[in-house]
């Protein structure tokens, strides 16, 4: 037979998780919506889909937040670490629960000589299947002693790409669209890689559309959707793909109009292989 003192223990314990719940975990929840999907929490049936990040008490669809720790363990909205979140959250039984995440294996990281040497070697590799070397189309200068600075070819390139977004003017496609998906289908831990190299670009290109200096969570929110996207089409036939715009629209609610056209821009960019550096230099409109 159970013990008084069992009894009471329990009975604390629980006490203890509904006062957790209603104090902590439901104000996180209640009239919000996932930073990424954009999607609103809605009513009780859907607080069972909500994760609540443990360090940080951020909420996510359970679906997106799991999505975005394959790529990062780090809250898109705030960027703190994080390992685990509170789900399956009940409200008729006040129950909840909390989910640890797998512990990342100890290898070895990937450093930035490690991601400049593969932006090289890609670059390398998609010049030498070409005949001939990609025509030069502009500079923006070079920052050495007793040249421009480096703020100040940062802003050309900025203003630059400004008027692209003005005139409508649409990138031409220097590489095949299906190398980032066989990529992707083959290799998961390419994804970080590629998120490093599309990350500063998207901000620069955000920028120079919402002439926001912080753009952060908007990067975070195109950044997952882009690699989505590729796992997508790692899965889909091409010919079966036409739900691009229903795709976007967590993007339409920031970029409006401008959303197909940025959505262009960075495919092409992030499927040429290039460094952004040299990107800027070749890319034909």
């Amino acid at each position: 037979m159970e013990s008084s003192s069992s009894i009471a223990s329990r009975r604390s314990k629980r006490q203890s998780q509904e006062k957790f719940l209603s104090k902590v975990i439901l104000p996180a929840i209640r009239g919000q919506s996932c930073p990424v999907c954009l999607k609103d929490f809605g009513g009780e049936e859907d607080y069972r889909r909500v994760a609540v990040i443990r360090v940080c008490l951020h909420a996510y669809c359970l679906d997106c937040i799991r999505k975005w720790s394959d790529i990062k363990r780090k809250c898109p909205l705030c960027n703190s670490e994080f390992n685990s979140w509170f789900c399956r959250i009940i409200l008729s039984t006040r129950n909840f629960s909390t989910e640890k995440l797998p512990v990342v294996k100890e290898s070895r990281g990937v450093t930035p000589l490690d991601i400049l040497s593969s932006r090289q070697r890609a670059g390398l590799n998609v010049a030498s299947r070409r005949s001939r070397p990609l025509p030069c189309r502009r500079r923006f200068g070079q920052p050495l002693p007793g040249s421009v600075g480096s703020d100040v070819i940062t802003q050309r390139k900025l203003q630059w790409r400004a008027s692209i977004y003005n005139q409508r003017l649409h990138a031409v496609p220097i590489s095949s669209r299906n190398c980032l998906k066989q990529i992707i289908s083959r290799n998961g831990c390419m994804k970080q890689r590629i998120l490093h190299r599309i990350e500063p670009w998207i901000q620069r290109e955000l920028q120079a559309i919402l002439e926001d200096p912080d753009p952060s969570v908007i990067v975070h929110l195109a950044s997952s959707l882009f690699i989505a996207s590729l796992e997508r089409r790692s899965d889909v036939q091409s010919d079966q793909l036409g739900e691009e715009d229903h795709f976007l629209e967590p993007l339409q609610r920031f970029l409006h109009g401008w959303t197909n056209m940025f959505w262009h821009e960075l495919r092409c960019f992030a499927e040429s292989s290039l460094t952004i550096e040299t990107y800027d230099t070749v890319v034909e409109y």
